[in-house]
């Protein structure tokens, strides 16, 4: 069993029982759905986790921290987590569409990303959001208090 391996599955866990947390305030009608998810996620991260027991067996417990994290860069690591709760910041008050767009503009400007697939990457995931919200599935996306 790799050590990072336990991390990943007690973060799994914990995403579960966050998302139920927050599935249970729903009506019941609307529970339907994502409970199946997050049931099915449950069930695989099981399995990943028996699958895991049953290497510690065999091999024991194998510290991969080191070569994990060996090319780990806290700059990015911080910017893009504070960029994140920018975007949940700023998503009522500008929308979705502009919020999205800008947080993938800068965060993929800060990771030096070319600016050929930097363009790409916008208007692909732009025409992709717009095609599926709103033509497709016709679901409201929040335009925000200064443009509503």
């Amino acid at each position: 069993m790799k050590r990072s391996n336990l991390g990943v599955v007690v973060f799994m866990y914990g995403v579960c029982l966050f998302f139920y947390l927050l599935v249970t305030t729903l009506p019941d009608e609307a529970r339907t759905y994502p409970l199946t998810i997050l049931s099915c996620l449950a069930v695989l991260n099981s399995c990943f986790l028996l699958r895991e027991l049953l290497a510690l067996k065999r091999q024991g417990l194998i510290n991969d921290l080191p070569e994990v994290f060996a090319g780990f860069k806290a700059g990015q690591f911080f910017f893009v987590l504070l960029a994140c709760m920018a975007y949940m910041a700023l998503l009522p008050l500008l929308g979705f569409y502009v919020t999205s767009l800008a947080f993938l503009v800068i965060c993929m400007a800060f990771l030096r990303v070319p600016k050929l697939p930097l363009l790409l990457t916008i208007v692909a995931l732009a025409a992709l959001i717009y095609a599926v919200f709103t033509l497709f599935l016709k679901v409201p996306l929040p335009v925000g208090r200064l443009f509503a």
